[in-house]
């Protein structure tokens, strides 16, 4: 019990335990890539969302899992393991087996092209588009996550994929940040993964251009594609976490306009901004200074179902979205076994708990008692049902 609390503490200290690149990478730069290559703006957007949406639901977030059974201890749980959940190797790509540092595992290049066939072809019909869209931001973010989560792969006893992912390298990287200010060892942070993110680029804009819309498409020369990439592995190696997402976003969108400015393409005046001076001392970055950008806009996460389709897309194309707060960071997941349901069964003898936030190691001393007060609320109303 106390290893398993001491592991679980380790890959609590990082904000998403199993996670790999982040916002600025499955959402900005995916959808400045997907403008790049001639998708429309709201199609752009859905795609970027969907990718980045991945890491936003609670049934596909990446999470640590812990098999226990619902009895008083001292963690509020007998806890018989930890272990990465199964979605973190169907959403993110980690492989089942060790592999070689750096290189994708055969059995992630089998996921990635599984998600891809799933992808269903081009329809006019605005509810089959917007699932089409969903499900290619949705392979993306595996495709994207394999190459950071490449040589993080293993076994964790019994279970497949290893236990913590690259947890132990995560914590370093945060715990050195603190004392030096600077960023080394955590493979999520695009200014780490070194020449993988180049190829992470090109693999995005191969797969977006493949599945494009062929009126007014274009292509992406490979040396704009390293030109982005050089940008965003110089930024943020100084900065917090949420700085480098919000400043590699002027980045990617600064990328775009000029993209869009030296091939004479067009982008309506209400899309573009330009940054105030003070922004390229705040992102260390002088090329930001005043600088005109793609505004970027706001993501529309859709709500995912633990397959990965979306809950409900309308006969217009538009989509349930997910609700601000509606992933509770500050509880765990709780599911009795084989079975999705939030709240376990009283009598269960086995109860998976899932935790993608540090702040859930807190709520686990009291899981017990909620999970009973729970379970008797069912019955409960099981129970007046029946009369």
């Amino acid at each position: 019990m106390k290893g398993i609390l001491c592991a679980c503490l380790l890959a609590s200290l990082q904000s998403m335990t199993a996670e790999a690149y982040e916002a600025d990478i499955h959402y900005s730069t995916t959808y400045v890539i997907a403008r790049a290559v001639g998708w429309p703006e709201s199609d752009a957007l859905t795609i970027a969302s969907a990718n980045q949406g991945v890491d936003e639901n609670q049934d596909t977030v990446a999470a640590l899992e812990m098999d226990t059974t619902p009895r008083p201890s001292v963690a509020g749980y007998v806890t018989s393991s930890l272990h990465q959940a199964e979605k973190n190797l169907r959403f993110h790509c980690f492989s089942r087996n060790p592999g070689q540092a750096g290189r994708i595992s055969a059995d992630v290049i089998e996921v990635i092209a599984a998600h891809f066939a799933e992808v269903p072809h081009g329809d006019d019909e605005p509810r089959r588009n917007t699932k089409r869209l969903i499900a290619l931001g949705i392979a993306l973010h595996c495709q994207q996550d394999a190459y950071s989560h490449a040589g993080f792969g293993g076994s964790c006893g019994t279970y497949p994929g290893s236990c913590y992912g690259h947890t132990y390298q995560t914590f370093l990287d945060q715990a050195l940040f603190g004392l030096l200010k600077k960023h080394q060892y955590n493979p999520d942070h695009p200014g780490v993964s070194g020449e993988r993110l180049r190829e992470v680029l090109e693999r995005t804009a191969s797969a977006l251009a493949a599945r494009r819309p062929q009126a007014g498409s274009s292509s992406i020369p490979t040396k704009e594609l390293v030109a982005l990439s050089d940008e965003l592995r110089a930024s943020g190696l100084d900065l917090p976490d949420e700085i480098r997402r919000e400043c590699n976003r002027y980045i990617a969108g600064k990328w775009l306009a000029d993209f869009f400015q030296s091939t004479r393409k067009q982008s309506g005046p209400d899309r573009l901004q330009k940054l105030a001076p003070e922004v390229a001392n705040t992102c260390r970055n002088a090329s930001l200074a005043s600088a005109t950008i793609v505004r970027i806009p706001d993501a529309h996460f859709p709500r995912l179902k633990s397959d990965g389709t979306p809950s409900l897309v309308r006969a217009d194309g538009s989509y349930q979205l997910l609700r601000v707060g509606e992933v509770d960071v500050s509880l765990p997941s709780l599911h009795a076994e084989g079975s999705t349901t939030l709240i376990p069964d009283y009598n269960t003898h086995k109860v998976k708990v899932q935790l993608s936030h540090w702040s859930q190691l807190l709520a686990l001393p009291g899981m017990a008692e909620a999970a009973k007060v729970a379970a008797g609320d069912a019955w409960l109303k099981r129970a007046k049902g029946r009369t």
